[in-house]
């Protein structure tokens, strides 16, 4: 098959550049006028039709089978798509990408996929959305609740924090719920029902979860159109989004065709909650659950510094489903003073920086920043307090799981 290079990257669509103020803050700005959102609701009365798919390069033997004749309506029929597939270059130029550029990145994406899919295909089963949506979760973070973005966007639905807290999400020093599946999952289906409500595409709706709904509201405006594809006031970032998603979902659904043999995918993950005092560290949590210490922090990487929070009683914190019984009956057993660790705490002296701490502790520098609020060129005088994450006071390593770059910057867009 031909080199990615021998066709290109996806074809750009330029924006026009604002010329005032008003239309700069008319492109940029994220809230719609109610004038503006009935300006929408009238222009998507005119529903549109996809175009018939101009031939397309020859790629592998997926590829080709993918491109018959039926094109999108065969996909749908043998597969079991629940988003619409639109084939253009720029979907099979991500599908070549993904195959060829970073196949041990896409492989490893679907490896961690095992683990959660089935959790999060019900959940939005149950909401009334599209199963395939889960696929949004693989481009922006490969389905790590440690990814964060070079924006700040963090966790498995890379929430920026704005958009966290309108939908619910607690994130403080000791919590981020950016990071819990749970919680991140019904915010980010309580985010696309509302984008789709106002949208009435899930492309659309995809869109403006990446650009942010007043971006895309506004160009839909402008251009008179309900067809992603036609937009033209999107950033490159969110015009290779949809194709992104479509190209992910594509080979998702049928890895072996492109080139994904023998993927190894992780089991799925089963939790219960059980509840605990304040201050808990969580190896104790493991201790009576008989789990290693790091199965429990990977199951609470919400929990940013390896202990429920201080004054917060009957604090909920995820076990794994067949291992409840054990804690129940073990946990009580535990001396009072063994049931709460305090934490391992750092002062500072004049002139120290993170980093140093996050060194001299073999400590994850973008962790010790997260669970100090902090951000990672920080400096120190004397006697400023540190918390050391997954570490207690009385030595014992908690193997806090390291952050990873999240997804959507690995992998980032042609040039």
């Amino acid at each position: 098959p031909p080199p990615v290079s021998s066709y290109g990257p996806p074809p750009r669509v330029t924006a026009p550049t604002p010329t005032t103020d008003e239309e700069f803050a008319l492109i940029t700005g994220d809230e719609l006028t109610d004038q503006e959102q009935a300006d929408l609701r009238a222009i998507r009365v005119a529903r549109y039709v996809p175009p018939p798919n101009a031939e397309p390069p020859n790629l592998q033997a997926g590829l080709e089978e993918l491109l018959s004749q039926e094109g999108a309506v065969l996909i749908n029929e043998k597969v079991g798509y629940d988003i619409p597939i639109v084939l253009n270059d720029r979907v099979l130029w991500w599908i070549d990408y993904f195959a060829r550029r970073i196949p041990d990145s896409f492989e490893r994406y679907l490896t961690r996929s095992g683990a959660w899919l089935p959790y999060l295909k019900t959940e939005l089963k149950e909401a009334g959305l599209p199963e395939d949506l889960v696929y949004l979760a693989l481009i922006e973070s490969g389905f790590s609740t440690r990814a964060v973005s070079r924006a700040g966007a963090v966790g498995p639905w890379q929430f920026m924090p704005y958009t966290g807290r309108e939908y619910g999400l607690r994130i403080d020093r000791w919590v981020d719920e950016r990071r819990d599946y749970e919680r991140a999952t019904h915010a980010a289906i309580a985010y696309l029902s509302d984008l789709h409500s106002m949208f009435g595409s899930w492309y659309l709706a995809a869109a403006g979860y990446n650009g942010g709904q007043g971006r895309v509201g506004r160009s839909m405006l402008r251009d008179k159109t309900v067809n992603f594809w036609e937009l033209t006031g999107l950033r490159d970032e969110t015009r290779d989004y949809v194709p992104k998603l479509i190209a992910a979902t594509i080979i998702a659904k049928q890895p072996e065709k492109y080139g994904f043999q023998r993927v190894d995918y992780l089991e799925p993950v089963e939790w219960e909650e059980v509840t605990v005092p304040t201050s808990t560290d969580l190896d104790v949590v493991a201790e009576a659950a008989q789990v290693p210490a790091e199965v429990i922090f990977a199951l609470n990487p919400h929990l940013l510094r390896g202990q429920t929070p201080p004054g917060e009683r009957n604090f909920p914190v995820k076990v794994p489903a067949d291992r409840v019984e054990a804690f129940q009956e073990n946990y009580p057993r535990l001396a009072p003073a063994e049931r709460t660790r305090p934490p391992l705490v750092h002062l500072t002296r004049d002139g120290e920086t993170l980093k140093g701490i996050a060194s001299a502790y073999d400590v994850d520098l973008r962790d010790l920043a997260s669970a100090n609020n902090l951000p990672t060129t920080a400096r120190f005088g004397d006697g400023e307090r540190i918390i050391i994450p997954g570490r207690s006071a009385s030595g014992t390593a908690a193997g806090y799981p390291d952050l990873e770059p999240a997804a959507s910057d690995e992998i980032g867009s042609p040039e």
